[in-house]
């Protein structure tokens, strides 16, 4: 899709409707991975692969983060017609997508049982978290691949195809869940295993398809080539945008940590609800991405007033969808939590119902946060989400000690509103100066290279 032509709200919801579909189906891999593991395994089971949550997204997190920081500058050069620079930004992205999945994947193995042990995890769980977090680390560079796969066909304008192999990914993921965990009785390890094998296999029938169907992608020998003009660009973007996701993992941490003294009934709740919560979050996620790959073609396309009418329009967009998805939650919370676990766990329902009917009353500041935060991406403003990264460290760092471990669980869901507040504020405050200073610095490049 060339998103620099046609009405801005067209094409950004046009886009931003099959990748919210793909985003709902990418989190069946969690969401079966949990249903399977409450249902058939146990409510301990079930803390255990919640507790490696904030710890597996400490690292793997850098790996979604990455990528979509490496697509943005990807679309920015397919915005400006630049083929060959094009070809160049998709294999040096890959060289840094495989030297950041080798590293998380050491650091993951050799970390995960002192981080499992730093943030309080009950020892009755610490050995099924270790086994499923261990087996996604070993997996982690198929992730970064596939993930960055994806990334590349968005920042094309395709957001019909990463639907495609994110449903088969889904539907291969529920078949071996169900083989290597009821039939053969492998428990939490068999949920991982089944994760990053459909993994896998999505991540090789992408690169086929993408071999096969674009033009761009017929590399030629001198597009191998190391460019570090190229690297340090794609750092420049990326990394950021791969660290504000880590940051948000440390912030869990902090939280995790203040959840695991409460109890199992307490952590298998919130894996749960968390669960619905991110799901419907999705959907919210789905315009941010959209606004960042049609902000980049058209920054990359020098169409500055264009890149505004997006973001009004995506604004208005987020907003309906917003108060859509709050209302999905708030009547839908407890057929939800009973999908996790069976009806006679009470206190569990409870607990979950309690934390997802609160926080979607602010999914509405939340959608606000994408859409800023994803344009000022989109036009290579990505210190941005670095800074609200670092800001939520602190602030889920304070709201674990002075409202979790005082309050106990209505204190845990007080927390993301709190934190999404906050880091909206910061964001709307300091959205047109950033977004003017890329516009006048790309304009005065434009200037130079004319003169």
């Amino acid at each position: 899709m060339d998103m620099t032509k046609g009405k801005p709200y067209k094409v950004i919801i046009a886009f931003a409707i099959l990748l919210m579909i793909g985003n709902i189906f990418q989190q069946l891999y969690s969401m079966v991975d949990t249903m399977v593991v409450g249902r058939f395994i146990g409510t301990n089971a079930l803390a255990a692969v919640g507790a490696t949550s904030p710890v597996v997204q400490l690292l793997i997190g850098l790996i979604v983060g990455l990528t979509g920081g490496l697509s943005v500058v990807v679309a920015q050069k397919f915005g400006a017609g630049a083929k060959k620079l094009t070809r160049k930004s998709i294999i040096n992205g890959l060289y840094l997508t495989i030297a950041i999945s080798i590293i998380i994947t050491v650091l993951g193995l050799l970390l995960n049982r002192a981080l499992f042990e730093l943030i309080n995890t009950a020892e009755d769980i610490i050995d099924g978290a270790l086994v499923y977090s261990s087996i996604l680390f070993i997996g982690a560079i198929t992730t970064a691949i596939y993930n960055y796969e994806v990334a590349v066909l968005r920042a094309f304008g395709n957001s019909f195809i990463p639907l495609v192999f994110l449903i088969i990914s889904s539907v291969l993921n529920v078949v071996l869940d169900i083989f290597f965990v009821v039939s053969l009785g492998l428990g939490i390890a068999g949920v991982g295993i089944a994760t990053v094998l459909a993994q896998f296999i999505s991540c090789i029938l992408c690169y086929f398809y993408m071999r096969k169907s674009f033009d761009v992608l017929t590399f030629e020998k001198d597009d191998y080539k190391l460019d570090m003009s190229l690297i340090k660009e794609q750092i420049r973007v990326g990394m950021p945008m791969a660290f504000f996701q880590s940051l948000l993992s440390i912030s869990f941490l902090f939280v995790q940590s203040a959840l695991n003294t409460l109890g199992n009934n307490e952590v298998a709740a919130y894996t749960a609800a968390y669960k619905m919560d991110t799901l419907m979050l999705q959907i919210l996620s789905a315009f941010g991405t959209s606004i960042s790959t049609f902000t980049a073609q058209n920054y990359g396309s020098n169409d500055f007033d264009r890149v505004k009418q997006g973001a009004k329009s995506c604004l208005k967009i987020t907003i309906t969808i917003s108060i859509i998805t709050a209302l999905i939650v708030y009547f839908f919370g407890e057929t939800f939590m009973i999908l996790f676990v069976g009806k006679d766990e009470s206190e569990v329902i409870r607990l979950g119902i309690q934390y997802v009917r609160f926080t979607s009353c602010f999914y509405i500041i939340l959608g606000v946060n994408f859409v800023i935060r994803f344009v000022l991406t989109g036009v290579g403003q990505a210190i941005v989400p670095l800074g609200v990264g670092i800001l939520e460290v602190f602030i889920r760092a304070l709201a674990a000690y002075y409202l979790i471990y005082p309050l106990g669980f209505t204190g845990m869901t007080y927390t993301n509103p709190l934190c999404w507040g906050v880091s909206t504020l910061l964001i709307a405050l300091t959205y047109p100066t950033l977004l003017n200073k890329s516009f006048n610095k790309k304009y005065q490049r434009l200037v130079e290279n004319y003169s």
